[in-house]
């Protein structure tokens, strides 16, 4: 119901204006409300994978410029193997017509970062010919392998009050944690990782200013990556390969 409001659209009755305005507004006007506080990026979906020489991404939503924009499912033809492809939302500027309001929406591969402020990271790899895209991971570090596995560590994925780390990612730091710690500082943030669909910022950095007894400080999603790294025991990062890989790029 919006504002006392609610339609009935049942036989012999005339579909009205203000019916009509209320399917168009009522879901908007929801998910605004549950998402205001967000920073723009990533809210769902943007799953990637690759098949017979094609990106593959799944339906996704992302918050941009204070609005909520759904996307397609997108099929991109492979820019190539054994260097780094990158997968980015493109958003256009807003226009109106006399129909509509138009903000253009593109899924782009290509071999450079997201660096552009209407561009949103999805997810990168370098993939070598003839190899899968691995989605699971061996180690929280595996993550960051170069080689032929999703990289989704430096995703723009929307936050209350500013951009933060990819769910899977803190859960996969959660599970490592969990492994390796009984303290109950560790097992809190993990169970708050394991059971939030998103860990925001602000929780991640207080976790690790009272982890390592620093003062808080904030941090770029990067750094933020690499620091929650070197709070784990080394037999949690080293790579455990269970299938073979090919060569690597170039990363120096």
């Amino acid at each position: 119901m919006r504002n006392g409001y609610y339609p009935l659209f049942i036989d012999g009755r005339i579909v009205k204006p203000e019916g009509l305005s209320y399917l168009r507004d009522f879901p908007e006007d929801l998910a605004s409300l549950a998402l205001e506080n967000y920073s723009d990026g990533v809210l769902f979906g943007f799953s990637i994978s690759t098949q017979e020489g094609k990106v593959l991404i799944t339906k996704g939503a992302v918050k941009y410029k204070g609005e909520i924009a759904v996307v397609s499912d997108s099929a991109i033809d492979m820019v190539g193997f054994g260097h780094w492809s990158h997968v980015k939302l493109v958003l256009g500027e807003k226009r109106k017509t006399k129909d509509n309001t138009i903000c253009s929406t593109e899924v782009v591969v290509d071999s450079h970062e997201a660096k552009a402020e209407n561009e949103i990271e999805l997810g990168r790899f370098c993939l070598n010919l003839g190899a899968v895209l691995r989605r699971e991971y061996d180690s929280f570090s595996d993550l960051r392998t170069p080689e032929n596995t999703l990289d989704i560590t430096r995703v723009l994925y929307a936050g209350k009050e500013a951009p933060t780390l990819h769910p899977r990612v803190l859960k996969e730091f959660a599970q490592a944690l969990m492994a390796c710690s009984d303290e109950t500082l560790d097992v809190a943030f993990a169970l708050t990782c394991f059971n939030s669909r998103v860990v925001h910022k602000r929780s991640i950095q207080w976790y690790l200013a009272k982890k390592t007894d620093n003062p808080y400080e904030d941090f770029a999603l990067d750094e933020l990556f690499e620091r929650l790294v070197e709070l784990l025991p080394d037999q949690y990062l080293r790579q455990k390969p269970k299938r073979p890989r090919g060569k690597g790029p170039d990363i120096s």
